[in-house]
């Protein structure tokens, strides 16, 4: 028997094995999710960030910061699995690590966005190692990316991750890691005062809801300036829709619309402009065309409806500046194989990996961002927003903050015969509310 045909015999063996006993099928679980274990060890975790004052500096300094991480060479790219891991033919506009530090003289916090599509888990392992060398940890440190869907890959470790991002490479992924640390020091070092603003401007005619005709929308515009006393001006910005103008088959390197937003922004008077994916799960672009005209289209919307209303963003009120990184329990994973059905828990471990997920909350005076280790559905995001102006806290969900457990999605929808709801969502009924009760619990713990 020659070599090809022994390790095929092996291989189907091990598979037959695997099957016998970790057989891939179970039925759906669907009993409340308040009566999983998963449920009471995150309020645990959320009952510990209660613990620690929460104090006020005397203002903010913030820094900013960007590092080019385009590959001089074609690697795959991430963001469709049908591409099957394709080379990139050309590179549209470059790739970035873009840094804010914010420091308001007793915390200070670095945030960070990647032009990719997800934040890789594997990137985040290594900044928990490499952070303590610049003085940051992960707990002092926001994550996100951009959520292109033409970006770089080879950062998935398992079989689907691999699907999607093309074939693990440690240089790709240690690059991203020391764009970030060496973004992150020099954002550091030219801090300067700061009086901050913020505002939430609708955009509703570029978005819309993908999974439902009539679904709800988050059409808000998040928005956070910066004017330093420099006179230079920085913005954070976040939006819902998904950057998607490039279709699966343009193998162009790009950032998608979130690129071209940024540097209009830059065009127009800002020194500095980042943007961070918002609760994109659920929402779509909504544009005349694709490609090109749709990634000009929305960015000069989002970029006329800033420049035109900026005068109204208003003064971010108090210089309190705390962050709270918390452990996400999780119940078993849950991918759906049909309404009834999933795949069970060792075969979801095997293809599709499970890694440390956290909620994130940053509070900069009345403003706290909420980060997310998903696809937040864009649904969810005014439950959210109305919790938080109860407290006169003003919201900013983002998403991809580090780890990613697959689309969190409203839980009217959990059934639906999408992909939203089928193939990623990954961890069973009342995921939805299981996070947003977990967020608004935070809120109020940060509030305090």
């Amino acid at each position: 028997m020659s070599l090809p045909k022994k390790l095929i015999t092996v291989t189907l063996t091990v598979f037959v094995i695997a099957i016998i006993f970790f057989p891939p099928l179970r039925k759906i679980d669907r009993s409340p999710y308040q009566q999983n274990s998963s449920y009471h060890l995150m309020q645990q975790n959320i009952d510990k960030t209660k613990k620690g004052g929460i104090e006020a500096g005397h203002g903010f300094n913030v820094g900013y910061s960007k590092e080019n991480i385009t590959p001089n060479h074609p690697i795959p790219t991430a963001g469709y699995g049908n591409r099957w891991g394709a080379d990139f033919t050309s590179v549209r506009d470059s790739i970035y690590v873009r840094t804010m530090v914010v420091d308001n003289g007793i915390q200070r916090v670095a945030l960070v966005s990647v032009d990719i599509l997800i934040f890789p888990p594997k990137v985040t392992s290594i900044l928990s190692k490499k952070l303590p060398g610049i003085g940051f940890s992960l707990d002092d440190t926001y994550l996100s990316a951009t959520h292109s869907h033409n970006s770089l890959g080879n950062w998935g470790e398992r079989l689907a991750g691999r699907i999607v991002s093309g074939a693990y490479d440690d240089s790709v992924v240690n690059s991203i890691a020391n764009a970030i640390i060496k973004s992150i020091g020099t954002a550091s070092r030219n801090a300067l005062p700061a009086k901050l603003k913020a505002g939430n401007l609708p955009v509703s005619r570029a978005v819309r809801n993908r999974l439902l005709k009539k679904g709800d929308i988050d059409s808000l515009f998040r928005i956070i300036e910066i004017i330093r006393n420099d006179s230079s001006r920085l913005v954070l910005t976040s939006f819902t829709a998904h950057p998607t103008c490039l279709d699966q088959n343009d193998l162009e390197l790009s950032r998608d619309y979130p690129g071209k937003l940024v540097d209009n922004l830059e065009k127009r008077g800002y020194s500095f402009a980042m943007f961070m994916a918002g609760a994109m799960g659920s929402m779509s672009a909504r544009t005349p065309r694709g490609g090109e005209t749709c990634i000009n289209w929305i960015a000069e919307e989002l970029t006329h409806v800033l420049v035109t209303k900026r005068n109204l963003l208003i003064p971010v009120h108090g210089s309190v500046l705390v962050m709270r990184n918390v452990p996400l329990a999780l119940p078993k994973p849950q991918l759906k194989i049909s309404e009834d059905w999933r795949l069970s828990p060792w075969w979801f471990r095997n293809l599709f990996g499970e890694y440390p997920a956290a909620l994130t909350v940053l509070r900069m005076g009345d403003i706290v961002m909420i980060g997310t280790p998903c696809d937040f559905s864009g649904e969810l995001s005014g439950g959210i927003d109305k919790a938080a102006a109860k407290l006169g806290l003003r919201s900013m969900i983002t998403s991809f903050n580090g780890g990613y457990i697959g689309y969190i999605t409203k839980d009217e929808r959990y059934d639906l015969d999408h992909s939203e709801t089928r193939l990623m969502n990954w961890y069973g009924p009342g995921n939805g509310q299981y996070l947003s009760e977990s967020i608004n619990q935070l809120i109020i713990n940060i509030s305090r």
